[in-house]
């Protein structure tokens, strides 16, 4: 369909006033019935109210409903709007955060679930991966290697690495909780890799390419197992060191 507001969906009066979860649940069916695109705008909240016969309070809280579930994003200004997104890692976060604020998930969970996870993504790359596949994840190597070269942070391109290899896997759901730990787990570590740990990490990126690309699915599962333990381990010397330094 059309991203043109002009080709904008058009919903049907429920005939009644409804609560908010209603219209969340209408608005909902239409995005994926309808295939919207990516960004696509829905018509605004004003326009919602009308065609729902809902008050625009109502809308409101159907939409708030539906950007905290990552199905929509709302932007202000005078090219704002209420726009189709994907984002359904977000829901996630929020619980995997809550969790680790109240104490009843630690760090060491987020490691075990990338254990439980990579390996097995990249097993599956071994396996199903295209040349297409390996020159994409070559071409991430790259970035990190003129970056760090450059003396830049490479964490990020770290993450985005093993995200993109949590993809390639082909389960959307196992990217979604996968996705998820890489992000939660990367705002918690992106300051403890030194340089050394970083061009290893990088050399080991490298041998997981050519494990998957020669289609050795076992050593690629055992060289991300081994990636993601040598950062598990700086973490904890990491973590040991601040709290013999804090006394």
């Amino acid at each position: 369909m059309s991203s043109d507001p002009a080709a904008a969906p058009v919903f049907q009066n429920l005939g009644r006033r409804s609560a908010y979860l209603e219209v969340a649940d209408r608005i909902r069916a239409t995005i994926f019935k309808d295939k919207l695109a990516l960004f696509q705008r829905i018509p605004s909240e004003r326009e919602l109210a009308a065609q729902f016969g809902v008050s625009r309070v109502v809308v409101r809280e159907a939409i708030r409903t539906l950007e905290s579930s990552g199905l929509v994003t709302v932007k202000k200004g005078p090219k704002g709007g209420i726009f189709v997104t994907q984002d359904y890692e977000r829901p996630i976060v929020d619980t995997v955060t809550n969790l680790l604020a109240g104490g009843e998930a630690n760090l060491d969970n987020l490691f075990e679930m990338r254990m439980l996870i990579e390996p097995h993504a990249a097993a599956q790359v071994a396996v199903h991966g295209s040349e297409a596949d390996f020159a994409m994840l070559e071409d991430k190597i790259g970035e990190a290697e003129r970056e760090h070269v450059a003396d830049h942070s490479v964490r990020h391109r770290y993450i985005d690495f093993h995200r993109q290899v949590i993809r390639l896997a082909g389960n959307p759901l196992l990217a979604v909780v996968g996705e998820t730990v890489l992000a939660v787990l990367y705002e918690r570590v992106k300051g403890v890799l030194s340089a050394d740990t970083s061009e290893v990490g990088l050399i080991m990126h490298r041998q997981l390419i050519n494990a998957c690309r020669n289609r050795k699915p076992e050593e690629a599962r055992g060289i991300m197992a081994q990636d993601i333990e040598m950062l598990s381990r700086r973490f904890a010397e990491f973590s040991s060191g601040k709290r013999k330094a804090g006394g």
